[in-house]
């Protein structure tokens, strides 16, 4: 593999000769953009890749994982469907990254490195939650035969109904949380299950969480469209957690973070359902065969937002479409190379419009021969649906509700962005740079008062950890005073956003909130 990537390099690099490959000129800005939202402290990455210390500590795989696609892990084919906040390195980001690892990871001038993302310490949405629930503290009872699946039943305390805008799952132990389910239970009638083979109720899904994942934000604009669940009173909160072979003796106390709109917004529901689903198949030792299964005449116009499809460790491929009553096809969600470890639900770019009478189907193969190199069985053996890691599901999961006319022109990326109209509190001052007005409706100032002349860049982040703006780069400026202005205009969604500067290599950064 080694060899290979080295080939891959030396064909498609233009030139390494003249200039070499640095952290802090070429590498930095590719981590930032592409990785350090999971590979930060306190992220589900298992390392940091946040400093320079930190990346070249862990570079000794990077070329593999960048150039095999594994990293960073996005798996729906983007030729087949546009998503929203998709993931992902073009040929030169792999190229800069595979010679940066091979000529020795050098760091280069410090004061060419961009500013680096500031993120929460906990979780992305910064704004104080409705309500937050958390489960209790629980050792995962894995063993090397099962998988552990729990359920846990956590009453809302709402004495009002309330509607569902955004919420967020936290892994209390990120490393052993293979995925969280949560679902509504509008008359709290669902029991805490600790037997180990719960996978939640039948009905009230809202979504979940997997590795990688961002908090799950409805569709809103703040004004003329509102997407939402609602959450009736005396719910509870239903959590249905997954802890693989591997995890027993490790303990977690996962919670969950919702935001509801306020009581007089007019939403449109949202329903989140397994549409797709097959539980009759029955998988022959050393065969790859195909699963398929179909939902007949969909009875109403509806509008698609999202698909999530789930297979297990024998999965190779999964594929999701619809044919309208005039049999034209809508292209939902292609995974040509199932990975278990990495699943998610794939929110559209723009909503998919399903007429009634449309048929979705979902096909796939499960590959049980001895050159998957993730069965569980070695020899394999005849394998059927079941709840266990080494048993197979084949489920497709969507967010979908009633049609709108022009839904499918809504741009969900815009919509379902990052920070959100939630208001945001607590916010911090730095005594490096001087923020004003804090909050903004407008323009912000920021000045830097600095006793010598300097290197400056000074970029914008969402709370996401996404650059936004760049209000200087590697600027050359004077001694003294010095100050920088950004207005947003209206395209950006209120919330709170980070400026981080870097000053002669060093990083400084506060929080700002646009309203």
């Amino acid at each position: 593999m080694k060899k290979l990537i080295l080939l891959f390099a030396s064909a498609l690099l233009v030139s390494s000769a003249s200039s070499q490959v640095t952290w802090s000129a070429d590498v930095a800005a590719i981590m930032y953009e592409n990785c350090t939202s999971c590979h930060r402290p306190n992220g589900v990455g298992p390392f940091s890749l946040l400093t320079y210390e930190d990346a070249s500590d862990n570079a000794s795989d990077i070329d593999e994982v960048v150039l095999s696609g594994y990293m960073p892990p996005w798996h729906a084919n983007n030729d087949y469907q546009t998503y929203a906040h998709t993931r992902g390195l073009t040929d030169e980001e792999k190229i800069a990254l595979v010679e940066w690892v091979n000529s020795g990871t050098l760091e280069g001038n410090q004061a060419d490195a961009p500013p680096p993302p500031v993120y929460p310490i906990d979780g992305f949405l910064l704004a104080e939650p409705d309500i937050e629930v958390q489960i209790p503290e629980y050792t995962s009872q894995a063993t090397a035969f099962s998988d552990d699946y729990v359920c846990f039943a956590l009453p809302l305390g709402l004495t009002e109904t309330k509607k569902l805008r955004a919420y967020e799952v936290i892994p209390g132990n990120s490393q052993i949380v293979h995925h969280a389910l949560c679902y509504i239970d509008p008359d709290a009638s669902y029991s805490t299950d600790l037997s180990g083979y719960c996978v939640g109720p039948t009905e009230g899904l809202i979504g979940g969480y997997t590795p990688g994942a961002i908090p799950t934000i409805f569709p809103s604009n703040g004004d003329d469209i509102n997407m939402g669940v609602t959450v009736p009173a005396g719910s509870s909160l239903v959590i249905a957690m997954h802890f693989p072979e591997g995890s027993a003796g490790e303990t977690d106390n996962t919670k969950v973070r919702l935001y509801f709109y306020e009581d007089d917004v007019e939403i449109r529901e949202i329903s989140t359902d397994p549409i797709i689903e097959n539980w009759s198949f029955n998988l022959p030792a050393g065969q790859v065969t195909p699963v398929s299964a179909q939902y007949s005449n969909v009875p109403v116009d509806i509008t698609v937002l999202s698909a999530f499809p789930h297979m297990h460790l024998l999965g190779k491929d999964i594929r999701s479409y619809a044919l309208d009553p005039n049999n034209d096809t809508i292209r939902l969600v292609d995974i040509p190379h199932w990975d278990f470890e990495w699943q998610q639900f794939y929110f559209f770019e723009n909503a998919q419009h399903l007429p009634a009478g449309s048929t979705i189907y979902g096909e796939g193969h499960f590959d049980n021969t001895s050159s998957n190199p993730h069965n569980p069985n070695d020899p394999p053996i005849t394998v059927g649906p079941g709840l266990n890691t080494s048993n197979e599901m084949f489920l497709i999961y969507y967010h979908y509700l009633a049609y709108v006319a022009g839904d499918e022109l809504l741009d969900m990326e815009e919509l379902t962005s990052l920070p959100t109209f939630i208001e945001e509190q607590g916010l911090e001052q730095s005594f490096e740079i001087n923020a004003y007005p804090n909050p903004f409706t407008e323009t912000i100032a920021l000045d830097l008062n600095y006793e010598k002349s300097a290197t400056v860049s000074l970029y914008i982040y969402s709370a996401q950890g996404k650059l936004i703006t760049k209000l200087a780069e590697r600027e050359n400026t004077p001694a003294g005073l010095n100050q920088w202005t950004w207005t947003p205009g209206t395209s950006l969604e209120a919330g709170v956003y980070y400026y981080s500067l870097l000053v002669d290599g060093q990083a400084q950064s506060g929080m700002i909130q646009l309203k």
